[in-house]
């Protein structure tokens, strides 16, 4: 069981980081834009950032993927950053901030509590992938049939989470 777990999460966290590195790294200007909009670092410091938060979020996509205790390492840290990322946006709402997640590529849509509990279903899965990872021994891996299932259920959750803007704008009430 262990192993279908760890299969899901790596699959999650790969997904989900390598769309929104490749997206961040396709439009850096964008990217660089919306750090300057949300006022979160010091402006000498959005540059790197367009630059640092891509490349991390693209190796940890890859060292989820790295066998023990790599796979341990790569969950905290990715963690650590979705963390850091859902900081960022409660921050945002708590100051009324009218700016936009630039997580998957530009967007109209304004930062909100969806954004936030995006953020809360990734750190759930990296978590997951901590535990699972850092489990005694994690089986003899998958079968065939069952890492079909599971792969298909990471895919669907990693085109949820990276489709928030467009779900937002689906069943949003206010237009």
């Amino acid at each position: 069981m262990t192993a279908y777990l760890l299969l899901g999460c790596r699959t999650v966290i790969a997904v989900v980081f390598a769309r929104s590195a490749w997206a961040k790294l396709r439009a850096r200007r964008d990217f660089r834009s919306a750090l300057r909009a949300m006022a979160v670092l010091p402006p000498r410091l959005n540059g790197a950032a367009a630059i640092g938060v891509p490349l991390a979020e693209a190796l940890l996509a890859l060292l989820v993927w790295v066998p023990a205790p790599v796979t341990s390492w790569a969950f905290a840290a990715t963690g650590g950053l979705i963390a850091l990322f859902a900081a960022v946006l409660v921050r945002l709402l708590r100051q009324g901030a009218d700016v936009s997640c630039p997580c998957f590529g530009a967007s109209g849509v304004p930062v909100s509590r969806a954004h936030v509990a995006r953020n809360l279903v990734l750190l759930a899965v990296a978590a997951a992938g901590l535990v699972a990872g850092a489990a005694p021994d994690p089986g003899s891996g998958p079968g065939t049939a069952g890492a079909v299932v599971v792969l298909l259920a990471a895919g669907f959750l990693s085109a949820l989470i990276i489709a928030t803007d467009t779900l937002i704008e689906l069943f949003s009430t206010a237009r």
